[in-house]
């Protein structure tokens, strides 16, 4: 994605989805030990030059897709992200990895992933939890519910790898059986069934893991329970430090995110959804510079270079997906702030 100038999120930017600089700090070092120029990627992501970086600071969403694309266009693999969930402890990367060897079973750490997974990657999540279970005919399904959009199939395939990796050294039952992910296979489907051991079904409906009734009840505790006590305190101020750093403008955003496909987006639906009045809502951003519909346009505007860059949505698709109505209002719309046509834009990327 274009990269704009305050996609580094300071303490005060407007929060939008971000992922804490420990996982990015993990990525660069990860790529670098595997032939990436780890001072350009520094430099994607705003951090050049930066001594002992704040591992908790926050690091824009799609700048971290993109210096995650580049580190593995110059490492030569697509499947760079999968390898980095596969060799990487994530106890390491963060506290929440930490909290989650300290639960005491499977299910307990996946009720911690949803209380403090904001921490390593802070998304837009369709409904309240990000990772739900369901019983369905075929078996226990464990679903991520984060919007995908604009695409990030590399954050879902390590995802997946990540929570499958992480279980096997505390059951002997195989953890996954299946795996749904809703991308098309990018080249990288053979390394991600190895990495997973499951069958992927690409192009699905969602994002799951079918998983064994058993694994609930595997055993961690890898630390004392003190320690995971402390490990909680630590996160839930942490928590509590990212909720204060996001401003109306942040809220704002986030709440679009999953409307813009409709088309009838609204301010007045939009504040009630924030609790806010009509009018309390255009104080709230203007007193930060704003405009709902500058907001509102510029989302659309980041998301669609997005679809571009990716190259696999259609023009059609892509103005269906950001709630235009018709390729004709969105080209328009998408010329008046790139000054070029969304096809040009694409060949030139």
């Amino acid at each position: 994605m274009t990269l704009a100038d305050n996609s580094f999120i300071s303490e005060a930017a407007p929060i939008r989805q971000s992922v804490a600089a420990g996982m990015v700090l993990g990525l660069i070092e990860f790529a670098a030990a595997h032939g990436a120029d780890r001072e350009s990627l520094f430099a994607m992501v705003g951090m050049a030059g930066i001594n002992d970086p704040d591992p908790n600071r926050r690091i824009a969403l799609d700048r971290y897709a993109a210096m995650l694309r580049e580190a593995a266009r110059q490492c030569g693999d697509p499947a760079l992200a999968i390898y980095f969930a596969e060799q990487t402890n994530f106890a390491d990367l963060s506290i929440v990895g930490l909290i989650g060897y300290a639960s005491e079973t499977m299910r307990d750490a996946l009720d911690q992933l949803n209380r403090f997974g904001r921490l390593v990657t802070d998304l837009a999540v369709r409904g309240g939890n990000r990772f739900i279970l369901s019983h369905e005919p075929d078996g226990l399904w464990l679903t991520d519910c984060r919007i995908d959009e604009p695409p990030f199939p590399e954050l879902t395939e390590s995802t997946l790898v990540r929570m499958v990796v992480g279980t096997r050294q505390f059951g002997e039952t195989p953890y996954a059986s299946l795996a749904e992910v809703t991308h098309q296979d990018r080249g990288t489907g053979v390394e991600l069934e190895r990495a997973l051991r499951v069958p992927v079904r690409f192009g699905a409906a969602r994002n799951a893991l079918r998983v064994s009734q058993e694994w609930q009840e595997y055993r961690i505790a890898l630390y004392p329970r003190y320690a995971f006590g402390l490990f909680c305190a630590d996160a839930d101020r942490l928590l509590a430090q990212l909720d204060a750093s996001r401003t109306v403008s942040g809220q704002v955003e986030r709440a679009l995110v999953p409307l813009l496909h409709t088309g009838t987006v609204s301010a007045e639906s939009v504040a009630r959804g924030l609790g806010y009045s009509g009018q309390g809502l255009y104080r709230a951003l203007r007193a930060e510079g704003q405009t709902f519909e500058a907001l509102h346009a510029a989302l659309r505007h980041r998301f669609a270079q997005g679809y571009l860059e990716q190259g696999r949505a259609s023009l059609k698709e892509i103005a269906y997906l950001l709630g235009y109505s018709d390729v004709s209002a969105f080209s328009r719309a998408f010329k008046r702030r790139e000054g070029m046509a969304p096809g040009s834009y694409r060949r030139k990327r």
